[in-house]
Formats: C-alpha cells, structure tokens, sequence
C-alpha cells in the first residue's frame, strides 16, 4: 500500500544527556585486547626493545555532541583515561656488550580527546549512521621504569611518543568507527518498523507501517519525517485515499525543553478508521440491555409518540445499528487538547419481530466525538492511548422509512443515549493503543502531550537501559 509522512520527530540541541550506549561505551574488552606492536631502536651506542605493551585499564566518558548544519553530529570523546604494563631491554653495541632488562607503567596524561562526525542518512527505509573524520589524539605519555639505567628513560618516551602513541590512537579511532558503523546501525536495524495494532478480536486486522522518508541536521536539532500508515493486515485492501495535512515547524520552545519532540497530523487516525469501515467494523448493533442503565425502555411502545406506524408491532423490543453512514475521508482534527472525529452517521432502527429484524426506519446526523490522548511508557515502547469521552449528534434527518412519518426531532434523546452506549464500546476497541515508533531498550521520561491546531505533539526526554 501507499504509505503517507503524517509524523515528524525533531530531537533538540540538549543530545549530551541521552548519548545513545553504543557511542559511549568504546569497548574496553577490545581497546584491552589491542596487539600494540614492540618498538625497537639504536641510541647512544645501545639496541633497545619496548615489547609486551599492555593496556590494562581504559575507561572514557559520555560523548559531547554538537549539530553542524546539513551535514551531522560532531562527536566529542573526553575524560579518556589509559594505563598500562610493558617491558623493556637493551644491548650495547660494542663491547664488553652491556645489556639489562625489566618493566614500567605508562598512562596517557595531558588533553586527551577523540572526535569524528556522525553522518545520519537513511538505508533501506531506516536510519544508518556513519562516522567520518575519526580521529584520537593522545597529548604525552606518563612513564615510570622499574630498574635500569636513568639514560633508559628518554629511548622509552621516544618509542612511546612515536609509533606505540600511533598504534594506540589508531586503535582508539578503530574502535569509535566501529562502535558508530557497527553497534549503532545494529541498533537502528532493530526498530520495529512495522506492528500488528494491539486490538482485540475483531478488530485485530490492522498493522501501522513506518518508513523513514527524510532526515536532516538543522543548526539546533535533527528533524526526522516518518511516513506512516495503519493498513489491512491482509494487504488486499486500498490504502486511505487522500494525502496528508502537513506539519508545521516545531515549536522552539519544545526543542530547548526536551530530547525529542514528535509531530503527527490526524492521517494515521483516518487511515485506521478507513480500515476499519472497509472491514465493517464501524457499525455496532445497540440493544435493549445495552440502554437499560440509561433507564430507556428499547421498544416500539416507546416510540410510538415519535412514529406511530409501530403499532404493528406492539409491545415489541427493538434494536438500533449505530454505523459511519459513509466512506471515511478526513474525519478527525487535533483541537485544543483533544482529538475530534466529525463523521456522518446514521441510525438504522429495526423491530424485533418473531420472523426476525425488521427495518423501520433510518435517522442519519453529523456525529461529533472528542476524545482525551495520552501516553504510556510500556516494555515495548511508547503508546498513543485514545480515549473517548463524549459524542453528539445534530441536526438529525430522517433518511427512510417504512412506517410512514417519524419526527426526527423527538428522537434526539435516544440517538443521546446511543451514542453514550457506543463510546465505551469504541474506547474497549481502541485500548491496546498506537504504539509510537522506538527504539528497543529506551524508555521515555517526563512525557507531555499537546493538541492543537490540527497537530498533536509528543515531547519526551529519554532513558537507555542496559
């Protein structure tokens, strides 16, 4: 099916706090593993060997990342700190051929940092990152000798300074690279673009599709377009007809105040409800029972007032199907602080008669219903939860009958308390929610939601597990 970008995500300049564990944790079991290779060299009439060199300790801080504009993140690794063992030993090259042997400690001392550009692009319909420029710079090396002579000391520094400096930062970049190109993208590849509505039977026919469109750094944030799509899960049906409403720009605010700010017009609701129409499922049949607790009697004594042809059928209960009278096409819209669905309805009255339902007559009105959004942090995600909390409809026409003349306007009290029998109905359909898109092992935190002007905006700031 057509897929359509009702939803933007923007993720604002505050990034330091949220550094994704696959940027901060350069392994330390590969840096520790790292085969540095020995250094030898001639001075002052000695052959001298540096060998066995060790990292046994390195640990780094959270990376510092900064937007440039149009083309990525600029990361920024400090708080780098790296000790460890090796060996050392030395001939004289003349005779009588002096030589001595031993070990020292080394750790990397001064401004030592690690940087590179995140690059953010899309592959196969998904993020991908990858890390440009790498580069690690060790200021000097703290050594300490166990034994040998004091001239020992500047040969050490001078292979330290020189190649081994080399082989380490080279090790560093390596492994910077590979976090980002590898543990990173690995990451994106596990982000559930595509899931089954948690709904329950018979509802459970729908699935939402995500496919990244588009994603640009700004000079304050990176802005992310989603296109999304509630769709038939058998795939034999349309996708809903009409494009989307487009999003404004995110409100700066928002940007300053959160990790991420998400955006999302009204298309996945109309794209669900059409769904839900093609399958028959916006119709519900309104019994009797169901309008007890109202304290209304569902029969055609009650309604001979309003249409007297009933009388065939005295004492007589009857039953009311409540259904969208019409296609779907652009019914819902974010007001101030709620969703509301416009949509044409109509109200088809039958009579309970031995031989079975019989038709009488059809009311049909604009239905009006508002209904609470919230979300909810669950072990799979983010959950967009809809809740409707009231419905009208007016003014009511009467569409046919077969009874002869009915008042629509005596009737609006019943079409009242069906509508008021429908809406748990709907709020039990739509229960499981709309699960947002995200990342496996990331929890939301400080969630606020806000509807208005025809957009609904999500800003959280997030939590890494693990």
């Amino acid at each position: 099916p057509t897929h359509h970008p009702p939803i933007s995500h923007r993720s604002p300049t505050h990034l330091p706090p949220i550094s994704h564990p696959s940027l901060t944790r350069l392994s330390p079991h590969q840096i520790l593993q790292e085969t540095i290779p020995d250094q030898s060299g001639k001075s002052s009439g000695f052959e001298y060997t540096v060998s066995n060199i060790k990292i046994t300790q390195f640990t780094v801080g959270s990376p510092q990342l900064s937007f440039v504009e149009a083309k990525g993140l600029q990361m920024e690794l400090d708080g780098i700190t790296l000790r460890g063992t090796m060996s050392w030993r030395y001939r004289g090259r003349h005779w009588p051929h002096v030589k001595d042997h031993g070990g020292g400690d080394f750790e990397v001392g001064g401004n030592t940092h690690a940087a590179g550009l995140l690059v953010l692009s899309l592959a196969s319909g998904r993020p991908h990152a990858a890390l440009s420029g790498a580069a690690a710079s060790l200021d000097h090396f703290k050594i300490k000798l166990h034994g040998g002579a004091s001239w020992l000391y500047n040969m050490v520094v001078h292979a330290f300074e020189g190649h081994i400096k080399g082989s380490i930062e080279n090790s560093l970049r390596d492994e910077m690279t590979d976090a980002v190109d590898n543990a990173l993208n690995k990451e994106f590849a596990k982000m559930r673009l595509t899931e089954k509505l948690p709904f329950d039977p018979p509802y459970d026919i729908a699935l939402i599709d995500y496919t990244f469109t588009d994603i640009t750094t700004k000079s304050d944030h990176v802005s992310v377009t989603v296109r999304a799509s509630i769709n038939d899960t058998s795939g034999t049906q349309k996708s809903f007809p009409l494009p989307p409403p487009a999003l404004p720009s995110t409100n700066s605010s928002d940007l300053g105040r959160h990790h991420v700010t998400l955006q999302m017009s009204t298309f996945p609701v109309d794209s669900m409800a059409y769904v839900f129409y093609n399958r028959g499922l916006l119709r519900n049949e309104v019994t009797p029972k169901d309008l007890d607790s109202f304290g209304f009697v569902l029969s055609t004594d009650t309604f001979l007032p309003v249409a007297p042809g009933l009388s065939k059928w005295p004492h007589t209960n009857m039953t009311i199907d409540a259904m969208v009278a019409s296609l779907p096409t652009s019914t819902a819209r974010f007001d101030e602080n709620e969703l509301q669905i416009d949509t044409p309805a109509m109200f088809a009255f039958y009579v309970n008669s031995p031989k079975g339902r019989i038709p009488v007559f059809n009311i049909t009105g604009p239905v009006v219903a508002a209904a609470a959004l919230s979300v909810a942090q669950t072990p799979a995600g983010q959950v967009l939860h809809c809740k409707f909390t009231n419905a009208t409809c007016a003014p009511l026409a009467v569409n046919a009958t077969t009874v002869g003349p009915v008042d629509s306007e005596r009737i609006s009290d019943v079409i009242t308390f069906v509508l008021d029998a429908v809406v748990p109905i709907a709020n039990a359909a739509l229960a499981g929610g709309l699960p947002l898109p995200s990342f496996e092992g990331v929890e939301a935190t400080n969630t606020s939601i806000t509807t208005r002007d025809n957009v609904c905006t999500v800003c959280s700031n997030v939590h890494y597990g693990g």
